[in-house]
């Protein structure tokens, strides 16, 4: 009886996972961040993930174990969820856990999924249904934005003019450097982050402003008309002229600010 009731098992456990090989059966589920995984001699078993993504970030969104003797060629697939570009397909080498990496591209909020993990290896293959969820939170993307908060954008040639304006950042990555240039018609009179690190450069009498920060804040930069090669006042001539180049961050980057000026002064 003994007997039967374990050939019983055996059946229903191969019958379930659809494997058609000699391969062992197996089983995971997630607890929190830990997966539990049966028989222990060999299996594939996997591990779920809870992570946040910023900006269409590639990352680790399931953990693959391969407890055979034998290499496994894995393709992991999401599940009713599209949004989720997976490099397949990933070898994972004997005993060893292979990391499954994908590029979100899913607008922001939190999502659970599962997948379907089909593995080949020399002596069989097996599809896997997980059991459990990675969980997935998107995060609001990185926006960057400029303001004019005084000066005129219509003035006279050959008059002082004072303008500041206003570099705001939301959600950067860690250690990201916004640019921005000054062009050589305009003097940085003062700047003032409310968090990281500015430095200036000069190319000529252009100026390049590199903001390093990790967080989301504002940097105020004041600025003013110079004097030219000549010692005259800019503008010396009537036309437009781009207050600033435009902020850039992560190839995102905003409009200039454009300075109109007539004859006068």
């Amino acid at each position: 009886m003994k007997i039967f009731l374990v050939g019983l098992l055996l059946i229903a456990t191969l019958m379930f996972f659809q494997l058609n090989s000699d391969f062992n059966s197996y089983s995971a589920e997630r607890n929190h961040r830990h997966a539990v995984v049966m028989p222990e001699d060999a299996y594939i078993g996997y591990a779920c993930k809870r992570v946040s993504v910023k900006n269409n970030d590639l990352v680790a969104i399931l953990s693959l174990y391969n407890n055979m003797d034998e290499s496994i060629l894995a393709i992991v697939e999401p599940l009713n969820v599209s949004g989720i570009e997976i490099g397949n397909p990933f070898e994972i080498a004997p005993h060893s856990t292979g990391e499954i990496f994908a590029e979100v591209t899913l607008p922001p909020g939190t999502y659970y999924v599962g997948f379907l993990i089909t593995a080949t290896f020399q002596n069989g293959s097996a599809a896997i249904f997980t059991l459990c969820n990675s969980e997935i939170t998107v995060e609001t993307g990185t926006r960057i934005t400029k303001t004019l908060l005084s000066g005129n954008t219509t003035v006279f040639t050959n008059t002082r003019e004072r303008w500041t304006f206003v570099i705001s950042v939301e959600n950067p990555r860690e250690n990201s450097t916004v640019k921005d240039t000054i062009p050589g018609e305009f003097s940085i009179v003062s700047y003032s982050a409310s968090t990281g690190s500015v430095s200036i450069s000069n190319t000529g009498k252009a100026s390049h402003v590199l903001w390093t920060l990790s967080e989301t804040g504002n940097l105020t930069i004041t600025v003013e008309t110079s004097l030219n090669p000549a010692g005259k006042q800019e503008f010396t001539s009537p036309g437009d002229y781009y207050l600033n180049e435009g902020a850039e961050l992560d190839n995102i980057k905003t409009s200039p600010i454009i300075v109109h000026a007539i004859c006068g002064g």
